[in-house]
């Protein structure tokens, strides 16, 4: 179903994208009483019509003949669309033939030259000579038989590998040593029941990644760091142990202390049951510490305790908590939330509590906040005092009769009225709701 406006567009120039002329099969389609001006499009003879006050003429322009040229192609010359095609021909060039062997030669294209209109006008070629047959000669020489002898006089040379020094000795021996320092690309497996050692130091990756790996220092430092190391009570009273005026440098990242004793720890209230936990070495500022509290009392109405916001009669609320602030919102819910707040009303809101728990109530009405009244058919505009003291409102209009929503032009002329005008005489009522925002 269309969208009813009742008054002129500006579009203050902004484009229209992706708009389609309205469809019609023939002039009495596009409506029985036609503004001058009135466009659209007929499906029947594919044309764009305009209404010109008296009669429906056809917009389009008269081609007499659409003529292809060179490579193009044109079907329906004389309309009334020509379709312009560029032609697909297939075209080769056949002057070349065969497969040049050694020495042979062959010729390419090696650049085009074209008109200003992109149209080739010539091939520029060149001629290309292959490289004639090289022919290789290898060699190769043995002593006859399969087992091979070194006859005296003769000498053999071992050379040593990766790791692996020789030494041939006076004997007609040869001595295979393994270097002192060894560097393996692969892997070192040893074998055997027995107990194996290490001398020195053994350098390994520092993070294991399987089960069987073994933990290198850093792994073990990394792991250790960050446990919690009960350290025994505070009293915040007096700061005993001193642990917010002169921090000892002794303090470890995970010493952890519970509170003993009522008072303020920096800046922060702790009470008895609470937990402090260093965040790092020598701390000291409440930032680097975490505060566990332990003790929290019912929230009343001037103490910061257990509190749970629960809806009101007739009203429901939601209450997201943020640092234990409840920010109100008047909602279609009903869950209620817990947390360490206080809740107090604010404007069209009261708060009641009872064991903890804040009764949150909505005081508006909906008849504060709306209005409505009609304008009558045969009408061309209205002005109204809504007494919504405010601009903030939104203007809704909808036909009476066919209950569709309509737009109209609308003005806030004041914080307490606004003025509707239509571009013609209405047909039938329209309905005019206003809503307050905020």
């Amino acid at each position: 179903m269309a969208i009813n406006y009742l008054n002129s567009i500006d579009l203050n120039k902004n484009e229209l994208l992706q708009g389609v002329i309205e469809n019609q099969p023939n002039d009495a389609s596009a409506g029985s009483s036609p503004a001058t001006g009135q466009i659209y499009y007929n499906t029947a003879d594919n044309q764009l019509r305009q209404y010109d006050g008296s009669n429906w003429q056809s917009i389009a322009g008269d081609i007499t003949e659409v003529q292809g040229g060179t490579y193009i192609d044109v079907t329906n010359q004389t309309g009334p669309i020509p379709i312009v095609n560029h032609d697909l021909t297939t075209r080769t060039d056949t002057t070349s033939t065969g497969s040049p062997g050694y020495a042979g030669t062959f010729t390419v294209v090696d650049s085009v030259t074209t008109n200003t209109t992109g149209h080739i006008t010539a091939l520029n070629v060149k001629t290309v000579t292959l490289p004639s047959a090289e022919a290789y000669t290898f060699s190769v020489t043995a002593d006859s038989g399969t087992n091979q002898t070194i006859d005296s006089g003769n000498t053999l040379d071992i050379a040593g590998g990766t790791n692996i020094t020789t030494v041939v000795g006076a004997t007609d021996t040869v001595t295979v040593n393994l270097d002192d320092s060894i560097d393996l690309a692969g892997e070192l497996t040893v074998s055997g029941t027995g107990q194996s050692s290490v001398a020195g130091q053994l350098t390994i990756p520092q993070v294991p990644t399987a089960d069987t790996d073994a933990a290198s220092k850093h792994y073990v430092d990394q792991a250790v760091t960050g446990a919690l190391s009960y350290q025994g009570g505070y009293d915040a009273a007096t700061n005993t142990p001193d642990l917010d005026s002169s921090p000892s440098s002794a303090i470890k990242t995970g010493w952890t202390y519970t509170v003993t004793a009522d008072g303020l720890f920096f800046t922060e209230q702790v009470r008895i049951g609470d937990v402090l936990i260093a965040n790092n070495n020598a701390p000291t500022t409440l930032a680097e510490w975490t505060t566990v509290q332990n003790n929290i009392d019912l929230a009343d109405a001037s103490t910061v305790g257990l509190g749970n916001v629960v809806p009101g009669a007739s009203n429901t609320i939601t209450a997201p908590y943020t640092n234990g602030t409840a920010t109100l919102d008047v909602v279609d819910s009903t869950a209620g939330q817990k947390g360490a707040v206080i809740v107090t009303g604010g404007t069209g809101i009261s708060v009641a509590y009872s064991s903890g728990t804040a009764t949150v109530t909505n005081t508006n009405t909906n008849s504060s906040n709306t209005f409505a009244t009609t304008i009558a058919s045969g009408a061309m505009s209205g002005s109204f005092i809504h007494s919504l003291n405010t601009r903030d409102v939104i203007v809704q209009l909808y036909d009476t009769v066919t209950y569709e929503t309509v737009y109209a032009e609308v003005d806030r002329v004041a914080t307490n009225q606004i003025s509707v005008r239509f571009g013609a005489q209405l047909t039938n009522a329209v309905r005019v709701l206003v809503q307050k925002i905020g």
